[in-house]
C-alpha cells in the first residue's frame, strides 16, 4: 500500500507544478487575449480540488469521492460544451485531461497517486513545448515548472525520512529544519541538471531531420523551413500571423539565443503580459550591454585562437612528438600504480627470498640471519594483507596470523620462539637454530600459498 501523503509544502508544489503546466498550455494561445482570465480559472479550480484532497489527511473520505463526481460532471459537461467546439482535437484532449486531473485531487491522499499527478503535468508540459507554436518565450514557465516538480518530489521524500527516523526514536522529537533541507537538495539538483544540460550536445528537429534522412521542407537559400511556417507563400504560420503566428518570433529552432530585435519582438506580441513583456526588454538590454563589452574580449581572443592554430600547424611534427611522449609518460603511470597496487614488488621479493633463503641457504650467521628469515616470513603474509604493523610486536603479529592461518600455528609458534631467542637470548644462534628456522620458513612458504 502507498504511504499516506499529510505534508503540505508536498501538496503545494503539486498545486505550482499543475498550474504551470496548464499556463505553458494557455500561453500558446496569448495572441487572441484572455490569457489571465485562463490561468486563474484553472488556479482556482486546482487550488479548490487540491485543498480537498489535503484535508482529509492521507485518509480517503467519502466528501473527496462526493466532490470528485462533482469535478467529473463539471469537467464532462466543459469538454462537450466548450472543449471541444472551441479547439477540437487534440488540443481539446489535453484540456479534458486537465479537468480529470483537477477531479483526481479530490481523492489525492496517498505517494503513488502524487507521483501520478506530476506525471500528467509533465506530459501536459511535453504537449505544450512540442506544439509549433512553442519557443524560447516559453522558458519563463518551463523553468519554473521543473523547479516546481522537483520541489515536490523533495519535499516528500525528506517528509518522509523525518516521520521515518519519528518513528524510530519511539515518537521523541527529531531534529528540525525541513525546509532548509528541502531548499538545498532542491537547488543542488537544479544546479547540477543545468550543468549537464550546458555540457551536453541538444539535438535539434533539423539536425534530426538531415541525419536520419527525414523529410524536410526547404526554402529559398537552402535554409530549412521551420515547423511552425506551415509552408504558406509568406513564410507565416498556420496557427496566426505576425509574430505570434511564427512561433518562434523570427529567430528560429535550434538557433541558439535569440539576438535582442528578437527578443523585443516578442515582447511586442499580442496578449504577451506586461511583466513578462518587461522581463524580455531587459534582458534585451542586457544582452546588448554584455555584447558591447565582450566584443573586443571575444575578438582578442578569436585573433588568440587563430594565432595558436597558426603555431600549430608550423610545429606540427613537434606537438605530435611532445603528445606521443606524454602518452607514454601517462602509460608508464598507470603500469607503476598497476604494479603497486597489486604489490608486484613484493611478489618477486618473496620468490627472490625463497631462491636465496629456502633453496640456496644463502643467508647470514647468528641474529642477522635470524631476522632475515623472520623477514622472509612476514613479506610472505604482507601479500594477503597480514603486513605486521609497526606497533604490534612479535607475539601480537603471532596472534593475528594464527587467527586466519591455524593449520600454520606450530610453525609459526615455533619460529616465533627461535627468533625471540635469537633477539633477546644471552648467546648467538648458532647453525643448528639457523638451519632449524630455514626449514619452517620453507614448509611456511610452501602452505601459505
Amino acid at each position: 500500500m502507498s504511504p499516506p501523503l499529510t505534508y503540505f509544502p508536498a501538496y503545494l508544489g503539486l498545486f505550482a507544478a499543475q498550474v504551470l503546466a496548464l499556463t505553458c498550455n494557455a500561453f500558446l494561445d496569448i495572441q487572441y487575449g484572455g490569457f489571465g482570465t485562463e490561468v486563474l480559472i484553472w488556479t482556482l479550480a486546482f487550488g479548490f480540488t487540491l485543498r480537498i484532497g489535503w484535508r482529509q489527511q492521507g485518509q480517503l473520505e467519502e466528501s473527496g469521492r462526493k466532490a470528485q463526481k462533482t469535478a467529473l460532471i463539471g469537467g464532462l459537461l466543459l469538454s462537450v460544451f466548450l472543449f471541444i467546439p472551441m479547439w477540437g482535437f487534440p488540443r481539446a484532449g489535453l484540456y479534458m485531461l486537465a479537468a480529470l486531473q483537477a477531479a483526481y485531487n479530490c481523492v489525492l491522499v496517498s505517494r503513488r497517486q502524487l507521483h501520478m499527478s506530476l506525471v500528467i503535468a509533465v506530459v501536459m508540459v511535453m504537449f505544450a513545448a512540442s506544439h509549433y507554436r512553442a519557443d524560447w518565450t516559453l522558458l519563463f514557465y518551463l523553468v519554473p515548472f521543473v523547479t516546481a516538480v522537483v520541489f515536490t518530489l523533495v519535499a516528500e521524500q525528506i517528509n518522509r525520512r523525518t516521520l521515518a527516523l519519528r518513528e524510530q526514536s519511539l515518537g521523541q522529537g527529531v531534529a528540525g529544519g525541513q525546509g532548509v533541507a528541502i531548499a538545498a537538495a532542491t537547488a543542488t539538483i537544479l544546479l547540477i541538471g543545468a550543468l549537464l544540460y550546458a555540457v551536453t550536445p541538444q539535438a535539434t528537429w533539423e539536425t534530426l531531420q538531415w541525419r536520419y534522412g527525414q523529410a524536410a521542407p526547404v526554402g529559398p537559400g537552402g535554409h530549412l523551413v521551420q515547423m511552425g511556417q506551415g509552408g504558406s507563400g509568406d513564410g507565416m504560420g498556420s496557427g496566426g500571423t505576425g509574430p505570434a503566428g511564427s512561433g518562434l518570433g523570427g529567430s528560429g529552432m535550434g538557433s541558439g539565443w535569440p539576438s535582442p530585435g528578437d527578443m523585443r519582438k516578442a515582447a511586442s506580441r499580442a496578449g504577451m503580459p506586461h511583466w513578462q513583456a518587461g522581463a524580455i526588454n531587459a534582458i534585451a538590454d542586457l544582452s546588448e550591454q554584455v555584447g558591447k563589452i565582450m566584443a573586443p574580449v571575444m575578438k582578442k581572443l578569436a585573433d588568440l585562437w587563430d594565432a595558436l592554430k597558426k603555431w600549430l600547424k608550423a610545429h606540427q611534427d613537434a606537438v605530435l612528438a611532445g603528445l606521443v611522449a606524454l602518452a607514454l609518460l601517462a602509460i608508464l603511470f598507470a603500469l607503476w600504480r598497476l604494479l603497486r597496487e597489486a604489490r608486484a614488488g613484493t611478489w618477486l621479493r618473496t620468490r627472490l627470498d625463497y631462491l636465496r633463503y629456502g633453496v640456496l641457504g644463502y643467508h647470514a650467521g647468528g641474529e642477522r640471519g635470524a631476522r632475515q628469515l623472520y623477514g622472509a616470513v612476514e613479506r610472505i603474509f604482507s601479500l594477503n594483507d597480514l603486513a605486521r604493523a609497526r606497533s604490534d610486536n612479535t607475539r601480537e603479529y603471532l596472534a593475528q596470523l594464527c587467527a586466519l592461518h591455524g593449520d600454520l600455528r606450530p610453525e609459526l609458534g615455533e619460529l616465533t620462539r627461535l627468533f625471540e631467542d635469537a633477539r633477546y637470548g644471552r648467546e648467538q644462534p648458532d647453525a643448528a637454530r639457523l638451519e632449524t628456522m630455514r626449514g619452517l620458513y620453507r614448509r611456511i612458504y610452501r602452505m601459505a600459498w
